[in-house]
Parts: structure tokens; C-alpha cells; sequence
């Protein structure tokens, strides 16, 4: 790796939530090595809220998803305006995708770093090897990946690796205490995220109806938080509850509120997704179920206590919208709630 001299970077962590929390190690090892260092990234509407209280963002840019006509031009056309002004010297691109990579082009950026993707490395000033060549080793974590970028430019990455780490905005705690307090949760609680992306990475919903019984016999209180589309799951999850059962439901949380919630519950239990990595990065106990996902690339990156649950098949890891090789995704189908609940009682024990 050749050092590259740089005093102004700028990082491109576009589209998902989950994503974005595995990008913040990076924030760690620049601050690391140069605390006086201006951090800004690039980010899109969904995930911003995830780094707006972050201490280690200098400055962020939240650009709007690209839209179609004379409007979503002008509105991309404006963020590259705002991005020259920025006089960056570097830019990074952490997404890996074409919509960073012309950004960084586009707005001028003299060295545009990332890895040699085929619709991308054109756009790069500094193109990347293999994140495996990098490191040295044959399996690598997208924190990795990631880091894999400063450690090609020369920056001195720490070891052990940094963790991943979010912090809460204070009116965000205050909301959710407040919701809490209304709901007559008053002593430890366990946050249950019953959604995911795609039909092969959610556990059913009766199964996690019965994970919400469990946890309540252990003595937390569940509480079942959803995001915006993934109302039904919450409703499928309540239909499979006891009448009587007193689980609370948030399926309205900003992403802040989310956040605060997360950070101050007990324990918490969810498929491979954004809100596993949430709680990851809070250092919350956690399970996660995993299905067609690879969790040698996506389990969460924390030191705290955590199992991640699967079903080992073949086909396994697998890009995961559509299954090709059974009628129903049996990767998730087949995790059992026995497996689910003795993975609790390691990570959580009475």
C-alpha cells in the first residue's frame, strides 16, 4: 500500500441503515489517527438520522434519492454544487456504487478512492485491490471492507479493529422515555424486530409471538418496533398473541426515537437487519436470525454478548430475494424457536 497524503476527506455511505452503522469503525480509525482531522460524509435521507449526533461527524450531507425529470436533476445538480464547495481532497467511496462514485467525479474531487467494481473504476483516481488481498486473509467482514479503504491510502487502521458505535440525540431519549413511561413500562424491557428486507431473512411472525411470550416470562417487558412498511409484521405478530398479552408495539418511531429505544432496552432479538446493528452498536445483548444472508460478512461487530442464529443449508449464503432452490426460503423457515430461545438464555442468562 502507497501512503496518499490527504487533509479533507469525505465519505460516500449511501442507501441502507444497517450500512451505515458498519461504516462508523471508519469514523473511529480517522479520528484515531488524526483527532484534528474534518470528517464529513456523504448520506441519504433514511440513514442521516443514525449519524447526526455521531461526535465524529464534522459535517454531513444529506442528499436526496435520485428522482425522475427536471426537479430530480436540479436537486442532484444542487448537492454538487454544495459538494465543490467543500474543497474535498479526498473522497471514499464506502457504498461502492455508481451513484457515489460519480458524485465524487462530478464534484471534483481530486483522489476518489474504492475498489475495482466494473462500473466504477473508471470514476476512481486510486482503485483499491481486493478487500482480501488487503487484509490477507480469505473471509472478510463489511467492516472490513471498509476499513480496507484507509488501510490502502496508509492510514494506520487500530488493532483490535474498532467496533461499530452510534449516540442518541437527547430529545430523542426524552421522547422515548416519555412514550415508555405512558405505556406503563417501568422496569427492563426487550426490543423484538420481527422485519426484515426480503421474505428469506424473516423468521415467521408466530414464531416471534412466541419469543414476545418468552421474554415475558423471563421477565422483560417486550416491546415490538417496526419500521415504515412493516406495519403488517407487527399486526401478523399481535394476531399471534394471546388476547390478554401486554406486548407494546411502536410501528410510528422516527429513526431517532428507534435509536433511543434500542439503546435503552435490556436485550434485543431481530433478524439480520438495520435494527440488529443498531443495538450492535449501543452494545446491547443480542440474538440475531439469520437466513440467506452470509454471516461471515453481516453479523454484528460488537464485543458484546451476541449468537447469531441459522439453518445451514447448501444453497446458503445466497443473494437472497427470490429463493431458487425450494418453493419457500427453508434457510429461515427451518430455524426452530427452541434454537431462538436457547441462544437467548446464553446471551441473557436468568
Amino acid at each position: 500500500m502507497i501512503p496518499v497524503p490527504f487533509d479533507r476527506p469525505v465519505l460516500f455511505r449511501l442507501r441502507s441503515i444497517g450500512d451505515t452503522v458498519l461504516m462508523t469503525p471508519v469514523l473511529s480509525a480517522l479520528k484515531a489517527w488524526r483527532p484534528d482531522l474534518p470528517i464529513t460524509v456523504v448520506t441519504e435521507p433514511l440513514s442521516a438520522p443514525l449519524l447526526e449526533p455521531h461526535p465524529l461527524v464534522d459535517e454531513l450531507f444529506v442528499i436526496p434519492r435520485a428522482r425522475r425529470g427536471i426537479a430530480g436533476l436540479e436537486m442532484r445538480l444542487g448537492a454538487i454544487r454544495r459538494l465543490r464547495a467543500g474543497n474535498f481532497d479526498m473522497g471514499f467511496n464506502l457504498h461502492g456504487g455508481t451513484t457515489a462514485a460519480w458524485l465524487m467525479r462530478l464534484a471534483g474531487i481530486p483522489r476518489r478512492v474504492g475498489y475495482a467494481l466494473p462500473n466504477t473504476r473508471w470514476l476512481l483516481t486510486h482503485v483499491a485491490p481486493a478487500p482480501t488481498e488487503i487484509w490477507q486473509k480469505s473471509t472478510i467482514h463489511c467492516v472490513e471492507q471498509q476499513l480496507g479503504l484507509l488501510k490502502f491510502v496508509g492510514v494506520p487502521v487500530p488493532s483490535p479493529l474498532p467496533r461499530t458505535k452510534l449516540y442518541c440525540a437527547p430529545q430523542a431519549r426524552a421522547a422515548v422515555t416519555a412514550k415508555l413511561r405512558r405505556a406503563g413500562v417501568s422496569g427492563p424491557y426487550a426490543v423484538i424486530h420481527p422485519a426484515a428486507a426480503f421474505q428469506s431473512k424473516q423468521w415467521a411472525a408466530t414464531h416471534f409471538a412466541d419469543i414476545v411470550n418468552y421474554l415475558a416470562q423471563r421477565g422483560l417487558q417486550p416491546v415490538i418496533v417496526v419500521g415504515p412498511g412493516e406495519e403488517p409484521v407487527a399486526e401478523a405478530v399481535r394476531r399471534a398473541l394471546p388476547a390478554s398479552h401486554r406486548a407494546l408495539f411502536f410501528t410510528d418511531l422516527p429513526l431517532s426515537e428507534t435509536m433511543a429505544l434500542i439503546a435503552g432496552c435490556a436485550f434485543f432479538v431481530g433478524n439480520d437487519s438495520g435494527p440488529a446493528h443498531i443495538a450492535a452498536a449501543f452494545e446491547r445483548p443480542l440474538v440475531v436470525i439469520f437466513g440467506s444472508s452470509n454471516e461471515t460478512v453481516w453479523s454484528p461487530w460488537t464485543n458484546v454478548p451476541h449468537r447469531v442464529v441459522r439453518h445451514r443449508l447448501p444453497c446458503v449464503p445466497c443473494a437472497g430475494p427470490v429463493c431458487q432452490a425450494f418453493p419457500e426460503p427453508e434457510c429461515i423457515r427451518r430455524v426452530t424457536v427452541a434454537e431462538v430461545t436457547s441462544a437467548i438464555d446464553a446471551v441473557f442468562p436468568a
